[in-house]
């Protein structure tokens, strides 16, 4: 606990005041602004040690264009920085990839891949191929939803920039992200909207039930 501490208050510490806002929190941030905190956000994720052995593994999937992505990140890195345990209030495990082959039959063998694979983990991992996103997502939600090109690109569209947040293991130490809106909202325990698609329902049920378990948020409405 102390080291959990010393890595969460050696980041406060470095944070930008007030008058950074702007800065802080603009879109489509230079790379190397992204950069400055993802070594802090991968040591927080890899507290809780359902993400590190997902993380370690998900190469054996042979999954293209593979990303471990959205609540497990960002609500992990809250339970730290609350002092909770790592897991507490995470229903699921995301999984994304990217693969040219859009049937359901393909998906379904990922599916069935990814539960062997993880089989001796007990939490729920759910996995989903990009490309055919759109092909399900208007019957579901009653809104269109763009064609993707890469899985990452759908981070762009979740109801919230702190979901926007993806993680790729690589068989080694090494990890990569992808964060469109950098990490600071999840830092800081921020909820602010992400308008690229007006689906302001599920917004408000997603930040409802976070504010219910994580009652320190600071939510942002829609409007």
């Amino acid at each position: 606990m102390r080291r959990k501490g010393h890595i969460v208050n050696r980041y406060r510490r470095q944070l930008p005041n007030q008058e950074g806002e702007n800065l802080l929190f603009a879109d489509d941030l230079p790379r190397y602004e992204i950069a400055r905190n993802a070594d802090t956000l991968i040591k927080l994720v890899q507290m809780n040690p359902y993400n590190k052995e997902i993380l370690k593994r998900m190469h054996l999937l042979d999954a293209p264009d593979c990303w471990l992505v959205s609540g497990c990140l960002f609500q992990t890195v809250w339970n730290v920085v609350e002092g909770r345990h790592p897991c507490d209030g995470i229903l699921d495990y995301d999984i994304i990839y990217y693969d040219p082959d859009q049937s359901r039959e393909a998906e379904e063998v990922m599916t069935i891949r990814a539960g062997a694979l993880f089989s001796d983990l007990d939490v729920k991992i759910q996995i989903k191929n990009q490309s055919r996103v759109h092909m399900w997502y208007e019957p579901k939600f009653g809104l269109p939803y763009p064609e993707l090109k890469s899985a990452a690109q759908s981070l762009r569209y979740y109801p919230s920039k702190v979901q926007a947040i993806a993680l790729q293991g690589r068989g080694s130490s090494r990890i990569a992200f992808d964060a469109p809106f950098g990490f600071e909202n999840i830092l800081r325990l921020i909820v602010r909207p992400n308008h690229a698609l007006e689906f302001p329902d599920i917004y408000e049920a997603k930040t409802k039930r976070w504010k219910d378990i994580w009652p320190n948020l600071e939510i942002h409405p829609w409007a």
